[in-house]
């Protein structure tokens, strides 16, 4: 396949923003299970284990691969929000997300009070709703996202040369994710809080210019700087994970993992019933994310001897892909009857 980038960024107009890419689906998918893969690593005891052997390094590789979960989502906002108007119900896509966020709070906040020992005051829920606690900080973000891209949209709008959008791209790696490539602060990191910007620009400018890099080629490079990494988590420190490399969801080579992983896969042909299941699944992505807490939480307190570098396969198997099976179809049954809310509220306001 060609590598090069089109000639001159796509408009909105294009076929393509027109047609549902499976390969959009299956980030959306793999999004979630990486979700569920960073808190495996949260719950199994891993960032205790001492930084030494294969095997450690086999799992800080797996960890920096889970990382890349949130921004996948990002960066899938970007590609897929970047060409949508500015009219006067553009923020209404945001009450879908809040219906959501309302049925899988009231959901979850029952059975963590009577069956999972948070019994808290009625007004500790209420504050917990409005503040996002616990998995829902990602609710907050996207919020704030949704608002602002409008502006950031507006801005990419004016731009018709694929030099001068890579260059916008390169200017927001520049100020929020390449501070981190050392804790020397050679670059300034003010402005490394607006990472979630940069993936929405990152996926914007996909979007505009479709890059056409080789699959193999480009999840290679994700594999190998994952790898890199664990690696250098390992060299840097024989104590716990935490003592090693360092990186938030903004750093630069997580943003690499992200933008190798999405180049390498949202234009993956995929057979029609394959893709038939990923677009089924990836509608309750965001309400399962929330939900996959409700077993996070006391599910692998009861595999104490898998929490082991050696057993750690053995875990993620016969719990973390159930977890993660559960989180599919909970998502699933909210975002059906967030769905039809949604449409009866509709339905009212003609």
């Amino acid at each position: 396949m060609s590598t090069e980038v089109n000639q001159k960024a796509a408009p909105s107009s294009t076929p393509l923003s027109q047609t549902r890419l499976p390969g959009i689906d299956l980030l959306r998918c793999l999004g979630l299970l990486f979700v569920t893969g960073i808190h495996f690593f949260l719950y199994n005891g891993f960032y205790n284990e001492p930084q030494k052997g294969a095997l450690i390094w086999v799992a800080n590789s797996f960890r920096w691969l889970f990382f890349s979960c949130n921004g996948i989502f990002m960066m899938l906002t970007g590609y897929l929000m970047s060409q949508k108007p500015m009219t006067s119900g553009y923020y209404r896509r945001l009450i879908p997300i809040l219906i959501s966020y309302t049925l899988t709070c009231l959901i979850s906040y029952p059975i963590r009070h009577f069956l999972l020992g948070e019994a808290l005051p009625l007004s500790e829920w209420i504050s917990n709703y409005f503040s996002f606690s616990n998995y829902s900080w990602y609710i907050e973000m996207y919020i704030g996202l949704i608002l602002i891209s409008p502006i950031v949209n507006l801005a990419l709008a004016q731009i018709h040369e694929p030099r001068q959008l890579l260059g916008i791209a390169g200017v927001m790696v520049l100020l929020t994710a390449l501070p981190s490539i050392t804790d020397l602060n050679l670059l300034p990191d003010y402005w490394t809080g607006l990472y979630p910007i940069t993936y929405y620009v990152i996926g914007a400018v996909i979007h505009r210019l479709q890059p056409k890099w080789p699959h193999t080629l480009s999840l290679l490079g994700a594999a190998v700087v994952v790898m890199g990494m664990g690696l250098a988590s390992v060299l840097l420190t024989d104590e716990g994970f935490s003592k090693g490399l360092s990186s938030g969801y903004g750093g630069i080579w997580v943003s690499c993992t992200v933008t190798l992983l999405f180049i390498g896969l949202y234009r993956l042909s995929i057979p029609a019933r394959a893709a038939k299941v990923l677009a089924w699944v990836s509608g309750g992505c965001f309400e399962g994310y929330i939900l996959s807490r409700l077993l996070d939480v006391w599910v692998y307190d009861l595999f104490p001897q898998w929490h082991t570098p050696a057993k750690y396969p053995l875990l993620f198997v016969c719990v973390t892909i159930p977890i993660f099976l559960f989180a599919v179809l909970s998502g699933k049954a909210v975002h059906s009857i967030s769905q039809h809310l949604v449409k009866a509220l509709n339905a009212k306001r003609r």
